[in-house]
């Protein structure tokens, strides 16, 4: 075969090859245009009728109905009621519980120790029971949020423990304004806990102010005796602490009826129950109460009890509260975390919130104090002493 000859074969074989190709894509287009229609103007007509609670709920997608630590002992059936906390239980459930209502923001007032943050987690948990969608967090934690208003607004309820908190941070207020807004048009609900009434809020402006003042507001007033006596109660029946009734009284009538104080010198006699096998009488309820004094603030508490952590150690109170990753630092630290936690009954957000840290390095501290709990037995009188 000559050289003339070959190259013409090899043009024949180009040139056929691309006739197929093109018959081939011919064959495609055809299929393309009448038997896969793909009118994308069509598409995204039909998509600007999907609704907002539609875009929502496919947001938040399934396990994300709810954003934020939730206590699982703090329910509507363990809150124990009285004549001062009667009037706000009763309508933060029904608050939870009208589809349509005239307010969409209810704002909880209370001083601290009253009751006001059991209140939020019972509604946390009813949410959860009713299938509804809800961020719960305090005010601190929604600094990690870019864009507050865009990604709360998807949620069916907002729930925010001390409100006072948001006044240090003006774009909050802004933020807020607009989902009270929201909140007003029926497109979420609100709880928020605070304190003092709206308009007495410092450092907040008078818009942020006045839009709150609008909320549906219930005070929790301080309890009397009768309903002190009936949280000591529920709290040993709960703890499992066997208290002569003479304690009782002395734990009810003692610490000015705030529930942080009556939890503070449970968890001290529970405490004392655990270490030596023993059922509390007045005696010793006396002996063991002695240091706590008149107890009246679980924040000031708290601080009281990182300070005895921090003497015993023989370590700065400050360290202990700083990023400091000395050794004797870092152990005092998780005592301290651990007593919080274990002993005082306070929750993993509100530590993490007073050490400056994430969750997971409080649970990593409090597991690590355990261990060594287990390991060394002494440490538990250590701990009682530390309360």
């Amino acid at each position: 075969m000559n050289k003339n000859k070959a190259i013409g074969i090899q043009k024949s074989q180009v040139i056929s090859a691309a006739s197929e190709e093109m018959i081939q894509l011919d064959l495609l287009s055809f299929i393309s245009d009448k038997i896969v229609p793909t009118d994308i103007t069509e598409r995204k007509r039909r998509t600007r009728f999907v609704t907002g609670r539609e875009k929502q709920a496919k947001a938040l997608g399934k396990g994300h109905r709810y954003y934020g630590h939730v206590d699982k002992n703090k329910t509507f059936d363990t809150f124990c009621l009285g004549e001062s906390n009667k009037a706000a239980l009763e309508a933060t459930k029904r608050f939870l519980g009208q589809e349509k209502c005239d307010f969409g923001v209810i704002y909880l007032m209370a001083m601290s120790g009253l009751g006001k943050s059991h209140l939020l987690h019972a509604a946390a948990n009813e949410l959860m029971e009713m299938g509804k969608s809800f961020y719960i967090t305090s005010p601190s934690m929604l600094q990690d949020l870019k864009d507050p208003f865009n990604e709360l607004k998807m949620y069916d309820f907002l729930l925010i423990d001390d409100m006072e908190e948001i006044a240090q941070l003006a774009y909050l207020q802004q933020e807020f304004c607009r989902l009270f807004d929201y909140a007003k048009m029926g497109r979420i609900k609100i709880i928020v806990t605070g304190a003092v009434l709206p308009r007495n809020l410092s450092f907040c402006d008078d818009r942020f102010k006045g839009k709150l003042s609008g909320a549906l507001i219930h005070k929790i007033c301080k309890m009397n005796s009768d309903l002190a006596f009936s949280i000591v109660e529920a709290k040993c029946q709960s703890m499992n602490l066997n208290l002569a009734q003479t304690a009782k009284d002395l734990v009810a009538h003692s610490f000015d009826f705030n529930v942080y104080g009556l939890e503070s010198a449970l968890y001290k006699l529970k405490s004392y129950s655990d270490i030596y096998k023993k059922e509390i009488d007045l005696e010793i309820a006396l002996h063991e109460l002695k240091s706590l004094g008149r107890v009246l603030d679980r924040d000031d508490n708290c601080q009281k009890i990182i300070g005895r952590v921090a003497s015993y150690f023989h370590v700065d109170k400050d360290d202990i509260l700083s990023p400091v990753r000395r050794k004797e630092v870092v152990y005092a630290r998780h005592m301290a975390m651990f007593i919080l936690k274990e002993k005082n009954g306070l929750n993993i957000m509100r530590i993490a919130d007073l050490f400056g840290r994430d969750h997971s390095s409080i649970i990593y501290g409090i597991s690590r104090m355990k261990l060594e709990i287990e390991k060394d037995p002494e440490l538990s009188k250590i701990v009682h002493n530390l309360i």
